[in-house]
């Protein structure tokens, strides 16, 4: 961290040397030395970061070194802005020559510090350049065939899994399978090799089976001497490249062999000696020599060396379960066949958590706690963290090597995500916002500093450090967490500097915190005096939607703040807050915003969100001449933008834009832009002619992943003076556009770039909504990719897809499809106008509301159906599907009883909800046919006399019964006492039921008494 940090303020400080100020200052030449100095402790900051871990005083110098570069970095950053707020350098004004005098005391306080922080390096004896990479790997990296651990546990499937792939017939046929394991270290790859190497079945199949420890060493020749080696089974003499590559040819020849490549790294900034395509397309060439079926396993925590060396899917290893942890925890705590102490065991447990699935912390907590033997001793572990545990242990040091891979600047990334909490849910777009903003990454000459941090960080995905990573196919965002145990990575790395304040350590911030985020505190919890005492402090972020926990008079005291995160509270005062880069406003009720906040002049990404009473943003926002990114966020209010968009020239996202009649407020506006993202268009109404809408030249956009197109938020004053069709007509997107919204359209026709689906080609979502006047859809059916459909409060509408041209082979109708919502759609009367076969073959959730004229056609793939005020002839339709596994039907005042062998067919059900039926008077006698129903709610279905009498027993997977506000409802059926599998019963708001089912004395109770959880409440 203190290298990319050094670099950072190298980067500001070497031009400041050159400018008037430093001449003026008299303070030029000790820049200058001040710059040499920083370039000699640059020299030596490889060295230093490596050896930190086994030198407390070391780090300690490390994190001196890192606040007063914060400081520094800070001064460098306000001279511009304050210099040219002051005018000519050279005025004898007083008030300007107080403030150069301040600012020059500033720089040579700081400058003496460092200076003497520069001359205690020579205390550590720390070389220049590169650290030494050794020739061979440290003895407790080096790994062999031979299985180290006594037992192994919870690896019997991942074993089978590579088994069943070195087995399969199929492998015959190829001269060589690669197959690669991938995992974070720790998570016991190693292992699981030598479990598969070992392996009777295994040995069987090949001729000659050879084991190779890699690691960082990535070199054809030490390779290639390795296999010699083992299959000589001596010391390989040393040759040319050339001969050892005939010897080993010779040796594989028509053999079927198994190679292991353990512990593969690919090349880095940092492992110059790791695995390269170059290198490893030459050494495949040599190994290709074997028989048929020869096969290599390799282990990695780098997902880019399974993409270089693998033939087929990689298998991605997980951790162990919670069990399996605490069996090789307790045999290594404990000791085989000795006695458990009861209080130690439920100790062990919770320490076990701390495992995260990872065996390698099972074995080595184990190993700690072997020589504790007393209750408080075990407790102190429990009760720290695993970076802070007083031991130096395997598991930092093992996770330390991937951290040890990465480039600075990814190490400083990587070390910031110590902010969020344990088995947080970070979205990936925001924490590249945090990066940008505080300065971690920068441009590069062809790639904006977006697709920089974006570069980032998928590189530290690829090497494990971030997990469960989903994307959101509609909104396009992309979810990530951290394994605990790199969560604990991140936190040893940078202890203070990066810290998240919970209730649990509140306080535990000090003068070197940098970056502080607040989750679920409250202002009694919390003492402002320590906080006042954080010296360049960065980040000040809220993860929830609570209340700073101090006034907002501290904020203006902190000039070095780069982020700020205000939810509910007062908005302080913007101006003295010159080098903020992020602001993030919050759930506040203001309707409008300080013009103060127009002096950010350095502001890069600005939020507004959830702001109820927000009606118009500043006029002067384009002061605001770096913002990069303006999000707006449920503004429902919100009715006016600023003028004249188009100064934001380094714009990158603006999340909404509302059109006005007025000057500078048009579509034009938006012209020169190069926006991305997401963009919402309202006030369409107001657009003033066709080539106003041509202007907003949307077709050029090809950054814009999703659009919205509204015609609210008219001004109301003039009828339109062009046309909703026209306007949409010239409104055409990029063809890489993936969701389109169009709201409140007047036309009667869509624009033929939706009819030819010339542009929308590639959506993944489409809404159409209140498009009051038009009968038909554009061809939606042929949409290759779209997963989300929603079509609402469209009264003409009468099909969804009208072409009749699908043969239902080759052109399958809505391919894609995923999830279908309909609503408000009166004279809808099928799904398609001509049905086929293989419609819809990939829906899952189908929601319908007010549809009442729809008739359900077989639609074998749907899980999840719900649907609201439905007639008995659309519930006659709901056994068209017979795959359904949740079924919801809300809200009718028609249906008296369900349609005879409605649910005959519904094998799969596991959820049925039945809501607000106020004539229903009886259950469809079908309903105990359903063996998998597991949770069954019927709820303010106030005429409903009884449940079925008969059959109950049918319900065998039954868990959860909850029946409320059924009024008439008088007793339970014999049947419920034979409901063995029932978990949970709630009843609420049913008098009659609730006294007949008290405990005890209830005249139901015997029926109920066998059920683990029951609640009885009065409403």
């Amino acid at each position: 961290m203190a290298e990319a940090l050094l670099g950072i303020v190298l980067e500001n400080l070497i031009p400041f040397v050159q400018t008037q100020f430093a001449a003026f200052s008299g303070i030029k030449e000790k820049a200058e030395d001040l710059s040499r100095t920083l370039q000699l402790i640059k020299a030596v900051l490889d060295d230093a970061e490596q050896k930190q871990w086994s030198n407390r005083p070391l780090k300690v110098w490390l994190q001196q070194l890192k606040d007063a570069m914060y400081v520094l970095d800070d001064i460098l950053d306000q001279l511009p802005t304050e210099s040219s707020q002051l005018g000519c350098l050279t005025s004898l004004n007083p008030k300007k020559v107080i403030h150069r005098r301040e600012l020059g005391q500033k720089l040579n306080e700081i400058i003496g510090r460092l200076d003497r922080i520069a001359q205690a390096r020579s205390n550590f004896d720390l070389r220049q350049g590169l650290r030494e990479r050794p020739s061979e790997l440290v003895e407790w990296r080096q790994t062999s065939s031979t299985i180290a651990v006594p037992q192994v546990y919870g690896r019997d499937e991942d074993k089978g899994r590579v088994v069943e792939f070195l087995l399969s017939p199929s492998r015959s046929s190829e001269f060589l399978s690669v197959y690669p394991i991938v995992g974070l270290g720790g998570l016991g790859k190693t292992t699981l090799v030598q479990l598969v190497y070992n392996d009777p079945e295994v040995g069987n199949n090949f001729d000659l089976k050879i084991w190779v420890c890699v690691s960082e060493n990535f070199t054809i020749k030490s390779i290639l001497r390795s296999i010699l080696e083992a299959v000589k089974k001596d010391k390989s003499e040393v040759m040319d490249l050339q001969v050892m590559e005939e010897k080993v040819k010779q040796l594989l020849q028509s053999k079927k062999y198994l190679l292991v490549l353990d512990d593969v790294w690919k090349r880095s900034q940092e492992m110059e000696l790791g695995l390269t395509q170059d290198k490893w397309d030459k050494l495949r060439s040599v190994l290709s020599c074997g028989s048929k079926g020869s096969s290599i396993l390799v282990s990695t925590r780098d997902n880019h060396v399974a993409t270089i060396m693998g033939t087929c899917q990689a298998h991605h290893l997980g951790g162990l379960s919670e069990e399996d942890c605490w069996l090789l925890f307790k045999l290594h705590a404990f000791g085989a066949d000795k006695e458990e102490r009861a209080e130690l065991v439920a100790i062990g447990k919770e320490i076990v958590k701390k495992c995260g699935g990872s065996p390698l912390a099972a074995l080595a907590l184990g190993g700690v706690m072997q020589s504790r033997r007393t209750e408080k001793e075990w407790l102190e572990v429990q009760k720290s963290e695993l970076w802070s545990l007083p031991e130096e242990n395997d598991i930092m040091r093992v996770l330390r090597l991937s951290y040890s891979s990465l480039t600075p600047t990814q190490k400083q990334c990587f070390a910031f995500c110590a902010i969020f909490p344990k088995d947080t849910e970070i979205m990936k777009q925001e924490l590249i916002y945090l990066w940008i903003a505080n300065g971690f990454i920068s441009s590069r000459p062809n790639l904006e500093v977006e697709e920089v941090g974006n570069m980032v960080w998928n590189e530290l995905q690829q090497k494990s450090f971030f997990q469960d990573v989903r994307s959101d196919d509609f909104s396009g965002e992309i979810y990530f967490k951290m394994h605990d145990l790199v969560h604990d990575l991140t936190q040893s790395i940078s202890e203070q500097e990066c810290i998240c304040l919970e209730k649990h350590n509140l306080n535990d911030f000090s003068s070197n915190s940098h970056h502080i985020v607040f989750h679920g505190i409250r202002k009694k919890q919390f003492k402002k005096i320590a906080f006042e005492k954080v010296e360049s402090l960065r980040t000040l972020y809220q993860l929830n939607s609570d209340e700073l926990p101090f006034s907002s008079r501290l904020i203006r005291t902190n000039h070095s703040l780069r982020v700020l995160c205000i939810h509910p509270g007062k908005i302080p005062s913007f101006g003295s807050l010159s080098c903020l880069r992020y602001l993030e406003l919050c759930d506040l009720g203001t309707k409008s915003l300080s013009a103060s906040i127009c002096n950010l002049r350095r502001l890069e990404i600005l939020k507004l969100k959830r702001l109820s009473n927000l009606r118009s943003l500043p006029k002067h926002l384009t002061r605001m001449q770096n913002l990069r990114h303006l999000i707006i966020d449920e503004c429902y209010f919100l009715s006016s933008m600023f003028p004249e968009a188009h100064k934001l020239r380094h714009l990158r996202t603006l999340s909404v834009y509302i059109v006005k009649s007025k000057k500078g407020y048009s579509l034009a506006e938006l012209r020169h832009l190069n926006l991305g993202g997401k963009l919402c268009i309202e006030g369409l109404a107001n657009v003033g002619s066709i080539s106003e809408a041509e202007d907003a030249n949307l077709k050029d956009k090809q950054d814009l992943r999703e659009l919205s197109l509204s015609w609210s938020r008219s001004d109301g004053k003039t009828k339109s003076v062009v046309g909703a069709e026209e306007v949409l007509e010239a409104l055409q997107p990029h063809s890489t556009l993936e969701l389109l919204t169009i709201t409140w359209y007047e036309g009667l026709r869509w624009p033929t770039w939706m009819q030819n689906n010339s542009a929308i080609h590639n959506l993944v979502s489409l809404r159409l909504v209140d498009s009051l006047k038009c009968g038909h859809l554009p061809p939606v059916g042929k949409l290759p990719f779209l997963k989300k459909l929603q079509i609402s409060n469209m009264v003409e509408l009468r099909f969804i897809e009208e072409d009749e041209s699908y043969d239902g082979v080759e052109a399958m109708p809505f391919p894609s499809l995923e999830k279908l919502y309909l609503s408000y759609l009166p004279n809808v009367e099928r799904l398609m106008k001509r049905e086929t076969t293989h419609m819809f073959p990939s829906l899952s959730i189908l929601f319908i509301e007010d549809c009442p004229k729809l008739q359900l056609p077989c639609l074998p793939s749907v899980k999840d159906l719900t649907v609201w005020y439905c007639s008995n002839e659309q519930l006659k339709s709901i056994s068209n599907l017979n795959a359904l596994n949740q079924l919801h039907l809300c809200d009718s005042d028609q249906v008296s009883c369900f349609p005879e062998g409605m649910m005959d067919n519904m094998t799969s059900l596991a959820t049925l909800e039945i809501y607000s039926f106020r004539e229903l008077k009886e259950l469809p006698s079908d309903i105990t046919k359903l063996t998998a129903l597991s949770d069954l709610t019927i709820n303010d279905c106030g005429k409903l006399e009884c449940l079925p009498e008969q059959g109950l027993e049918g319900l065998s997977s039954l868990r959860k019964l909850f029946i409320h506000s059924c009024k008439s409802l008088g007793s339970l059926p014999d049947g419920v006492r034979h409901l063995t599998s029932l978990q949970s019963l709630t009843i609420g708001g049913c008098p009659m039921l609730k006294e007949r089912c008290k405990q005890g004395t209830g005249e139901d109770w015997h029926k109920i008494a066998h059920v683990p959880h029951v609640k009885l409440h009065a409403f």
